[in-house]
């Protein structure tokens, strides 16, 4: 069995700026949807986003492959949330049992993601929402991550969540490249380029804390659970809509919203 908690952003970690603002953006889209639903987190790692979700939900549930960050989300939501150790492709619930369903940098990890969407579909409600995101495999400084299996394009994902009976599809970039670096911005990107394809951040330790602010600039500690401060305002207006037909090599993170 695989275990995914080297790979998870846990308490604790130093984390960029764009990661931590990343992380508020998608757990800031979830909560705009969540209002009085019934919602349901895949692969929610150690729950750190559980956070903005906690007392918008009318209920609130979550599972994760992996026992070891589920003991961590454990330790921070309590009782709060229904945890539950599964596998995405094969999940543990009844049909119809949720109104919105969430899963954030997860669908890559999957061997089978038609599966997975299938799921999906068989558990939301008629009418309910799936909200997923994932790293786009066409931005300009792509690099695979420890573990992954494959990244869909926007194409792909867009054909996938048709083929699983999904309906009003809409794909969204968030992160736009910027057109003009200035030399420091260029350096940093190379460098992160580089690091990322060498797996050295895969660990945490004092070297790699360095090569981090070298990398990216300044490192914050991630808490147990997202603070409402760190909520987003009108986080769909972060969201730029793409053409589900088309590659996109602009944006670093992709985000797709469909409906049962």
């Amino acid at each position: 069995m695989t275990d995914f908690l080297t790979i998870t952003e846990t308490p604790g970690a130093l984390l960029t700026v764009e990661q931590l603002g990343r992380m508020a953006l998608r757990y800031s889209l979830a909560a705009e949807m969540a209002g009085g639903r019934r919602v349901l987190e895949v692969a929610c790692g150690a729950g750190v986003g559980l956070g903005l979700l906690i007392g918008v939900a009318r209920s609130l549930a979550a599972c994760d492959y992996s026992t070891s960050t589920l003991a961590l989300a454990h330790q921070s939501v309590g009782k709060q949330v229904m945890l539950t150790a599964a596998d995405a492709q094969q999940l543990p619930y009844a049909t119809g049992a949720f109104d919105l369903i969430l899963s954030f940098e997860a669908i890559y990890y999957l061997p089978q993601p038609a599966a997975f969407l299938s799921e999906c579909h068989r558990l939301l409600s008629s009418g309910g929402r799936l909200l997923v995101s994932t790293s786009n495999p066409h931005w300009p400084f792509f690099v695979p991550g420890a573990l992954s299996v494959h990244y869909p394009s926007v194409p792909e994902l867009a054909h996938l969540l048709q083929k699983a009976g999904f309906q009003n599809v809409a794909l969204y970039g968030s992160l736009p490249v910027e057109r003009s670096l200035s030399p420091l911005g260029a350096m940093r990107a190379q460098v992160r380029r580089l690091l990322l394809g060498i797996g050295i951040f895969r660990h945490d330790n004092a070297l790699t804390r360095i090569l981090k602010r070298l990398g990216y600039g300044t490192l914050t500690p991630l808490p147990p659970l997202l603070p409402a401060s760190l909520r987003v305002v009108n986080p769909f207006h972060e969201l730029t809509p793409l053409q589900p037909n088309r590659p996109d090599r602009r944006h670093r993170v992709l985000f797709a919203l469909a409906e049962k």
